[in-house]
């Protein structure tokens, strides 16, 4: 009986200890003196599968991943004329939103029409399709050729504005806006019924970006028509960059249609054939990488509140800018200078030992520049819109330059910049605003780098602090002994 206990008790000690060891991550003990120890087979592996249904919900929503590319290219396929994007969302929630993107006495196509501040301007429309058609034009003519492209002109917005709006109301819209804006560009913008005051905010409204016509539907109203209305419309976009930049517009004209009257305007101030910007842009990219490139660009600008700091050593792709704004250039022995256009392509730096050349467009501002660039912005933004983002850049590189007023009488001292403001604290303001909104995209990559290579050698600036400071001191007191 003893015997048999402490058997019992000899087995349950065995299994404790193997437990025991397995929790600890061994393996049991063998307490069987006559097995002899040898390779141990690997467990074996027993998977366990868990089978899920698939719902018929999750089916289309697979399904519509797959189409995705399909409808994107039926939606291209049905109409050769560009969309009219609305702002984008990461401006629509910006300070003064209304003031710079919603126009103030006339809408032009179906995003802001039928709006009750809008109304008074409405009464003029059916007398300008009048005026501009005349006898040349039947207008049951111009709605049928309207009303017969009226899928491709509901496709260029977005659906939900549109979707209120059958066919024919729709096509009637786009006759009678396609007409004012003709009449107005035809007349320079004195339409008889239109105030002064009016017509200055009629031409403001004209360039905003949820306020266009596809250029498609222009061309149905004036193509058969005796005036050469493409070279008017060109003529009218002169008057307004010679305006906005008060130098020479090109003479080449563009060859293809634009999208819409903004597209116009945007392509006349790069000066249409220059494209060197954006070919060194995708050169970048790649040569460094998409992302690597897009962190450089977000980062890499200057903090005008904090002093950053840069190596003077590697090559200039891998410079960060550390200059802040013209005073401090002007220290460092650059000067300005006009391009003599109005390009936003012409911009050039040019260093010479210890001074350097830094050229400009030139730029007149008044009260509706600030809602022109803000919409040729936000108009880069959009997925559809030409992808080499120079207004973009150039906003922010002017928001580098100009941090204070005494910024902006450099610019003025040296006629690069023109305002009628009525300080040069505003000119300030408006580029710190605009650039505060944007993401530098450094399409002038190039001349930044040539600027810090040129202000990283401190001796150019000790060189032209002392030409500063002694030579022309030196030069004042001999004018003075000479005068006497």
């Amino acid at each position: 009986m003893v015997e048999s206990n402490s058997m019992e008790e000899k087995q349950e000690l065995i299994m404790n200890v193997g437990e025991k060891e397995k929790k600890e991550g061994g393996q049991p003990s063998s307490w069987n003196c006559d097995q002899t120890e040898g390779p141990k087979p690997e467990p074996e592996i027993v998977e366990h599968r868990i089978d899920i249904e698939i719902s018929d919900r999750v089916r289309n929503w697979i399904g519509s991943v797959g189409k995705a590319k399909e409808r994107r290219t039926a939606s291209l396929s049905q109409t050769s004329w560009p969309s009219i994007p609305k702002v984008p969302h990461q401006l629509r929630g910006t300070k003064d939103f209304n003031k710079f993107f919603q126009p103030k006495v006339i809408s032009i196509g179906p995003y802001h029409h039928g709006k009750p501040h809008l109304h008074s301007v409405e009464n003029i429309k059916p007398l300008c399709a009048q005026e501009f058609l005349g006898s040349q034009q039947r207008i049951e003519d111009v709605y049928k050729k309207i009303k017969s492209k009226i899928g491709a002109s509901r496709k260029c917005y977005h659906r939900r504005p549109t979707n209120k709006y059958d066919d024919e109301t729709l096509a009637w819209m786009m006759l009678l806006d396609g007409c004012f804006l003709l009449q107005f560009i035809l007349c320079e913008g004195n339409i008889g019924v239109l105030r002064a005051h009016k017509m200055y905010l009629v031409l403001e409204d004209l360039f905003l970006l949820e306020n266009q016509l596809p250029f498609g539907v222009l061309r149905l109203i004036f193509e058969e028509g005796s005036l050469s209305m493409i070279d008017e419309i060109k003529k009218f976009v002169i008057i307004v960059i010679t305006k906005l930049a008060n130098g020479t517009p090109a003479s080449k004209m563009q060859r293809e249609d634009p999208a819409h009257l903004l597209d116009l305007l945007r392509s006349s101030l790069l000066g249409w054939d220059k494209q060197q910007p954006q070919q060194e842009k995708k050169k970048a990219d790649e040569e460094h990488g998409c992302w690597r490139m897009m962190i450089r660009r977000r980062f890499g600008r200057s903090n005008k509140k904090q002093e950053t700091h840069s190596s003077s050593q590697g090559n200039n792709n891998n410079r960060w800018q550390s200059f802040r704004h013209i005073r401090e250039l002007k220290a460092a022995g650059i000067h300005f200078q006009p391009s003599g256009t109005c390009f936003l392509t012409d911009i050039s730096f040019k260093s010479h030992f210890f001074y350097g050349y830094l050229k400009l467009p030139v730029l007149f501002i008044d009260g509706s520049t600030k809602p022109m660039l803000l919409n040729l912005a936000a108009y880069e933004m959009c997925p559809d819109a030409p992808d080499d983002y120079v207004v973009t850049s150039f906003l922010c590189f002017l928001n580098d330059l100009i941090d204070h007023p005494d910024d902006v009488k450099e610019l003025r001292s040296k006629k690069i910049l023109y305002h009628c403001l009525a300080s040069d604290d505003e000119v300030t303001q408006i580029f710190n605003g605009i650039g505060d909104a944007l993401v530098d995209l450094d399409v002038y990559k190039d001349v930044k780098d040539n600027i810090q290579k040129h202000y990283d050698n401190r001796m150019n600036t000790w060189i032209a602090q002392a030409f500063h400071d002694h030579f022309l001191l030196g030069l004042s007191w001999l004018s003075l002994l000479l005068f006497y």
